[in-house]
């Protein structure tokens, strides 16, 4: 089986990363995790004190817990759409109200609703507004204009601006955490999910001021990060320059592989700085399937927003992570047999 569909890193590490990470995980399990050497090696990754970091059971888990600090109960919260699915699940289940605002299509490119967003803030309603940059299953980055431009609208309001980066390390770099400083009301979630290849470790973080850290830290179970993903993420983290390399041949791959796409008549595929590509092809559901029975999974991305706007924008697209380079030809091959 060829796992494309859940955007898994999953031929990142090599032989001496997965083996090292597997060493890690011998160490005692009869005590508690501590997790003031990861918040450690976390801070010092990204720049910030151990202080303004959050460590979660995952991303999604931050923007659980996130939500549910700051919109449960019917608190209303901007969501520019489509963007990774889990939002409209965990935002309905934690009772907050969403302003849903859609991104554009435009020259073959999504072009991100920046004064649209900016309008809904200017009702001083919102509790939060969610972005997902780079976006999930758009694959596109905002641009520095509209982090500034948004960070302008959010600064000396109640509003809490979460920029959600989990594929910042496959990105050309923009970030919202350059703000931190004088936005006290910022928080940057990040992962070790797909930069780190640990998907199955579940370990995410958050950045944010501290007094946000203690506030959000008070909805989060004791110990909910296992000792043996812990010790994953800490030798991972020792070898962070050995890790980018390998994460430079993905973005490497990416590109080649988003070549081979183009030449494929009748496949849009759309700018990515993720560790995927988002495609539209004629027949998007019949496509998923022939492909499903010859052992490749791809997401189909029509599925992943509730909302008749976003279902719209994304329909017959089919979202695809970057295939291992041995694998490329296998799928390019798959791919063009189902087309046709």
């Amino acid at each position: 089986m060829m796992p494309l569909d859940r955007n898994e890193s999953y031929w990142l590490l090599d032989e001496e990363l997965v083996g090292a990470a597997r060493a890690a995980g011998a160490r005692e399990l009869s005590t508690y995790p501590d997790y003031g050497e990861l918040k450690a090696a976390l801070a010092k990754y990204v720049g910030v004190t151990p202080e303004q970091i959050l460590v979660t059971p995952g991303s999604d888990a931050a923007i659980e817990y996130i939500a549910r600090a700051y919109a449960g109960g019917s608190g209303e919260v901007i969501l520019p759409v489509p963007t990774f699915y889990g939002y409209e699940s965990i935002l309905g289940r934690v009772g907050a109200k969403i302003v849903s605002i859609t991104y554009e299509e435009k020259d073959g490119r999504f072009v991100f609703p920046l004064e649209e967003t900016i309008e809904a803030l200017k009702s001083g309603t919102a509790k939060v507004l969610f972005l997902c940059h780079p976006n999930n299953p758009l694959g596109c980055p905002l641009s520095p204009e509209d982090i500034s431009s948004l960070v302008a609208a959010v600064c000396g309001s109640d509003t809490i601006l979460v920029s959600d980066e989990a594929y910042f390390e496959f990105s050309s770099g923009t970030s919202f955490l350059p703000y931190l400083a004088g936005l006290s009301n910022l928080i940057t979630i990040r992962s070790l999910s797909k930069a780190f290849a640990l998907s199955g470790a579940r370990v995410g973080y958050a950045i944010a001021a501290p007094e946000i850290v203690q506030k959000v830290q008070k909805l989060i179970l004791p110990w909910p990060i296992a000792h043996l993903s812990t010790a994953a993420a800490l030798v991972l983290l020792e070898q962070v320059e050995k890790v980018g390399e390998r994460r430079q041949v993905v973005i490497s791959a990416r590109e080649h592989f988003a070549e081979a796409l183009r030449a494929i008549p009748g496949v849009t595929v759309y700018p990515t700085e993720t560790n995927f590509v988002l495609v539209r092809v004629p027949g998007a559901e019949h496509v998923c399937g022939t492909l499903l029975a010859k052992g490749i999974r791809v997401a189909p991305g029509e599925s992943m927003s509730h909302f008749a706007e976003a279902k719209g924008l994304l329909k017959d697209t089919l979202r695809i992570a970057i295939p291992a380079p041995e694998s490329q030809s296998i799928f390019i091959d798959a791919l063009r047999a189902a087309l046709h």
